[in-house]
């Protein structure tokens, strides 16, 4: 029983590594939208850098997790597969339950802030995108943009013009 316990101790740590890292995540993602919009792009490049880095951290961290709870399962004998966080909830005392949900809780919300964020930075790099397309495509020879404007048919000459003689 004792290994068990620091079994649970040892994911919890795990767990607040992780917590630890998305909050960072979200800062780092909270650092790239203020670079989008200031377009500084030396600031931006170096925070997608730490986004990327950060995210393989998380990964890093999660394949722990996930290793330290198939161990734990399979050290109480019901480990098969590659299970979630979740299934060793049912085997747990009721304050290790507990505290494993609220966990799972702040992953989760903190996982959908993140995406949030993203979100936004991405649709705002579209409309930046689609902005300079817009721009550029009569620049380019591609079809252009409407205008508030109708446009007018210009008057043609079929014929050959010619000028009088007649002065």
């Amino acid at each position: 029983m004792e290994d068990w316990r620091k079994g649970v101790d040892t994911l919890y740590h795990l767990l607040d590594q992780e917590v630890s890292n998305y909050r960072q995540l979200i800062d780092e993602v909270k650092e790239e939208a203020r670079c989008l919009r200031s377009g500084d792009t030396d600031s931006l490049i170096l925070s997608v850098r730490a986004i990327e880095d950060r995210i393989e951290k998380i990964r890093m961290n999660e394949e722990e997790v996930r290793r330290k709870v198939q161990a734990l399962l399979q050290e109480i004998g019901k480990g098969e597969g590659d299970p979630p966080l979740s299934s060793l909830l049912s085997f747990l005392p009721p304050a290790h339950r507990s505290r494993l949900s609220s966990y799972q809780r702040t992953l989760d919300h903190l996982k959908t802030w993140v995406k949030q964020i993203n979100d936004q930075n991405t649709q705002y790099i579209r409309d930046c995108l689609d902005i300079l397309s817009s721009l550029l495509r009569p620049l380019l020879g591609g079809e252009e943009p409407p205008t508030l404007y109708p446009k007018y048919r210009s008057l043609r000459v079929t014929s050959p013009c010619a000028l009088s003689q007649e002065v």
